[in-house]
């Protein structure tokens, strides 16, 4: 389509319908349905418990929207032992509320349905916006196919998942309005800025789209026909004051500021490393970034404008996106849409066949010049059955093919994962037991925790926080509520690094229950502490202090209010 145009295709009238085939078509699914249905139906049946992820994050933010169901929005430390009762600040509670009714609705099932709805959701939502910028069908669903595994990344029950869909629509509405300067639509971003800062910090991407179209809009004269500078600069001051209407106003801020300057988190946490272009999903990535580059060369060489709002938008992501994998799920999101609008539209298609013809009738075909043609004519006849496509789409397509899978999922979810009638659950999902130790903690609950600080690996303590509720963790994957000297000394105990002992003494550990191949685990045998499997399954050890078990102490410091009794002795495993 050319870059000046915002909608769509001008398609053959279809006949008209008897009452009959309207009724049908009505029912019949559209292209749009069948990529929620398709995306509802692999997270619920396909991944399950896969979408509870391998870091814990998934438990704790079931533990923190649990506890604010039950008693209010936590204003204090609820789970780790060194900070228990300390002020803090928990910057995804409104997602973590979402979560957690759908654990009590449904169990494990229900956060997963949630986790599922919410990138259908997306899913669609990059289809229709596609669409929107002038696509035909069939282009759209092979784009948005091309994206689902980068957006897919993001796949998992956590707050981030909602930031897909607040993203693509915060993109979406800053370019409608940049094209056609409605100043109501400027309203959209100061009042989603007041929803999103609750739900997760990805409204940060969204203020620094708002800040490049403003800064664009002052700095390039022709933009100015139709996104004012002022206007732009009124919705991006409105939006960082709406991002006060939070529960703690400044102190979210200060928080949020403390968090991005540990110069701890980007060193050890995965999603602020750099794309490991060795894994498939990310050649994806690679291939739709120089699709987009190519297809813009090609738009310039024919002398068609590029936005600078596409170059600059798609230019600020790619460029996050090589340095932060945390950043590759938004990039079919924020720039495919622009490869579209670079794309011939129709009647470019056309002209490009007639001059074709005409270059063949003064020219001696050779080799080249036929596989030309015949890509040319291969091109054209796919967008004929495109065009064909979108006609049918105009039919069909009504919701209803959504609206029933939700009803389904619903009626899964509440009966235990269930069809009615039936005792075999279809939705099982649970937590990954060879990542987790979900054995392991069974036996805790049943006998009580040993007496005294425990010591856990921080991918497990956020399933601990949910799984285990007496037990307060030293450390879970809540990355942002730590100080940089805590997270270095954790790094030297799991490294067993030089002093790692006197740490433990230090955080007055009494004991750790470990992965069992952790080197922590080795090393702590070796130091005399008492070391056994507390599963069958080889995942998990709890290990105690060397002092005979006999004579173990009270309770002490954050220690588990259900402790374990002090003559308590390892057991062997059979």
């Amino acid at each position: 389509m050319s870059q000046q145009t915002v909608a769509t295709e001008a398609p053959e009238t279809p006949g008209a319908l008897t009452p009959a085939e309207r009724a049908v078509a009505w029912l019949l699914p559209s292209l749009g349905d069948v990529i929620f249905v398709c995306a509802l139906l692999v997270g619920l049946l396909g991944l399950q418990g896969r979408i509870l992820g391998v870091d814990g994050d998934v438990g704790w933010n079931i533990a923190l929207g649990t506890i604010t169901l039950q008693h209010g929005l936590p204003r204090t430390e609820p789970f780790l032992s060194g900070s228990l009762g300390q002020p803090t600040v928990q910057w995804e509670w409104l997602a973590q509320v979402v979560y957690a009714l759908g654990y009590r609705i449904g169990g494990l099932n229900g956060v997963v349905a949630v986790a599922s709805i919410l990138m259908a959701t997306t899913l669609l939502g990059l289809y229709t916006v596609l669409r929107r910028h002038g696509a035909s069908p069939l282009p759209a669903v092979a784009l948005t196919l091309l994206g689902a595994p980068l957006v897919a990344m993001a796949w998992t029950a956590r707050a981030q998942v909602f930031s897909l869909l607040f993203t693509l629509w915060w993109a979406e509405w800053l370019w409608r309005y940049w094209r056609t300067g409605e100043r109501w639509r400027l309203w959209f971003f100061p009042l989603a800025t007041a929803l999103w800062v609750n739900i997760h910090a990805g409204w940060l991407g969204g203020i620094a789209l708002l800040g490049v179209a403003t800064a664009l809009a002052w700095l390039t004269p022709p933009a100015r026909r139709t996104a004012s500078p002022l206007w732009l600069a009124l919705a991006l001051v409105g939006s960082l004051l709406a991002t006060l209407l939070n529960p703690w106003g400044l102190g979210y801020w200060s928080h949020l500021l403390r968090f991005t300057f540990n110069p701890l988190i980007a060193r050890y946490t995965q999603e602020y490393q750099s794309p490991d272009f060795h894994l498939a999903a990310l050649w994806a990535y690679l291939a739709l970034t120089f699709l987009l580059v190519g297809v813009w060369l090609l738009a310039a060489r024919r002398g068609r404008r590029i936005e600078p709002l596409a170059l600059a938008f798609c230019a600020l992501w790619t460029t996050l996106g090589f340095l932060y994998v945390r950043f590759v799920p938004l990039w079919p999101l924020i720039c495919l849409p622009y490869l579209v609008n670079a794309l011939p539209a129709r009647r470019d298609e056309r002209a490009a066949e007639a001059v074709a013809v005409s270059d063949n009738a003064t020219l001696a075909p050779d080799w080249r010049m036929r596989v030309v043609d015949g890509l040319r004519r291969v091109w054209l006849r796919l967008g004929a059955a495109s065009q064909r496509a979108g006609q049918i789409e105009r039919l069909v397509g009504r919701g209803v093919w959504p609206t029933l899978a939700l009803a389904v999922v619903a009626l899964l979810v509440i009966n235990g994962g269930r069809a009615p009638g039936q005792t075999t659950p279809v939705l099982h999902a649970q937590w990954d037991a060879q990542a987790f130790p979900v054995a392991a903690t069974q036996r805790l609950r049943a006998d009580g925790l040993p007496a005294g600080r425990g010591y856990n690996p921080y991918e497990w303590g956020g399933y601990l926080d949910q799984a285990l509720p007496e037990y307060h963790v030293f450390i879970d994957s809540r990355s942002d509520v730590y100080s940089s000297q805590f997270l270095a000394d954790y790094i030297t105990i799991t490294d067993v690094a030089p002093g790692w002992d006197h740490l433990l003494v230090h955080y007055d550990v009494q004991w750790a229950l470990l992965p069992s191949s952790a080197p922590l685990r080795q090393a702590l045998t070796l130091a005399g502490w008492r070391c056994q499997a507390e599963d069958n399954q080889g995942v998990a050890s709890l290990c105690l202090r060397g002092a005979p078990l006999s004579q173990a102490g009270p309770v002490t410091g954050e220690g588990a209010p259900n402790a374990r009794s002090a003559t308590h002795t390892l057991r062997s495993v059979s």
